[in-house]
């Protein structure tokens, strides 16, 4: 397809280092084929070669450096975006593909017409019987949430299978711990909008995942990883993905002020993760409770991570104040309580926990 060269150096990057990973057919945790990638070319290739045949993932990082990937070095890896999956449970497919994989791991010849008769029952599952929409209705309203909260869409790409992936860029940051920062977020979202779709195994070790090239073919179904917007119908999505044409991508069309919401999740969830793996014979004083354990964190610490110093501190009391940090709120005279369990403001009476906080300070 022309134009892949051009799309990839915008959606990767005009250099980079990143596996291009091959799945085997073979069930053996030991045995996978991946190659080294460097340049849009070195994808262009290795999908031009595979199409079809095998599944073309990438890992959805750079690694920064050579030394970097193949040590497996999460340290200098280039912390730019976030990638979300939404995957539909079908049993029925699932039977299908599980004899697909079957079969294929004698060979992509062997039983051929049983594996065609296989991927053309997969297909019309897909095609006709829209097995996939769910999976694309929940991206789409979790692209319209995101773009309300951060000013822009994400980029969201139909899989080629029974699910979805949205992309959000940001500007590379530093991370605590940004599987953390992003699996708490990828929790929070589909608890509270009831994403039934929404995969959070991807966000469990995110620096280490991997997803489908766009443009490249799903091998078990030969439809193509397209992208696709909020207002492309199901009929619209199976179109593009049977005859697909390079769309031009700029990734400034994507990218939003995310990081700076991830960071601030970041510190809450490094600090708890810190509380938790420290052998303290005293229970911490309690402020928000992690769902994960009963520890608890001090939000006069999680607030001096934020805004450094207090502006008055009371070595005898267990407080101390801050100018309002909300704005519209011009506060002159320091007015923003923090205590041991959350803050309240004596100006503009805003009150809460560090949850509360930052969704009313950053939108979310």
């Amino acid at each position: 397809m022309r134009g892949l060269n051009s799309f990839y150096r915008s959606f990767y990057g005009g250099s980079f280092y990143r596996h291009f990973r091959r799945p085997s057919e073979f069930n053996h945790k030991h045995f996978r084929i991946q190659y080294t990638l460097k340049s849009p070319k070195n994808i262009h290739f290795y999908v031009n070669v595979n199409n079809g045949y095998h599944p073309c993932f990438i890992h959805v990082y750079d690694h920064g450096a050579l030394s970097n990937l193949r040590a497996k070095n999460p340290e200098k890896m280039v912390l730019d975006r976030a990638f979300f999956d939404f995957d539909v449970s079908h049993p029925e497919a699932r039977k299908i593909k599980e004899k697909l994989g079957s079969l294929r791991s004698h060979g992509t010849k062997y039983q051929e017409e049983l594996q065609q008769d296989l991927m053309e029952k997969l297909r019309f599952k897909i095609q006709v019987g829209k097995i996939a929409k769910p999976a694309i209705d929940e991206a789409k309203d979790f692209a319209v949430k995101f773009k309300e909260t951060f000013g822009t869409y994400p980029a969201l790409f139909f899989s080629g299978g029974k699910g979805c992936h949205a992309y959000t860029f940001f500007r590379a940051s530093s991370f605590k711990n940004i599987n953390l920062a992003i699996s708490w977020f990828a929790e929070h979202i589909k608890d509270s909008y009831g994403y039934q779709n929404m995969d959070l195994s991807v966000n469990k070790d995110a620096m280490a995942r991997l997803s489908r090239i766009p443009y490249s073919k799903h091998q078990l179904t030969g439809f193509n990883v397209v992208p696709f917007t909020i207002n492309d119908s199901y009929e619209d999505i199976i179109h593009k993905s049977l005859d697909p044409r390079v769309e031009k991508f700029h990734r400034e069309d994507h990218s939003s002020d995310f990081n700076k919401h991830l960071q601030k999740i970041d510190l809450v969830e490094s600090h708890n993760s810190q509380v938790n793996n420290s052998n303290l014979n005293k229970r911490p004083v309690f402020t928000w409770k992690n769902k994960k354990s009963n520890q608890w964190i001090d939000h006069r610490a999680f607030f001096k991570s934020l805004l450094g110093r207090p502006e008055r501190e009371y070595p005898d009391k267990k407080y101390v104040m801050y100018h309002c940090p909300f704005p519209g709120h011009d506060d002159k005279n320091p007015s923003f309580m923090v205590h041991e369990k959350g803050y309240y403001c004596y100006g503009c009476q805003k009150k809460g926990n560090y949850w509360n906080f930052l969704r009313d300070s950053h939108g979310f």
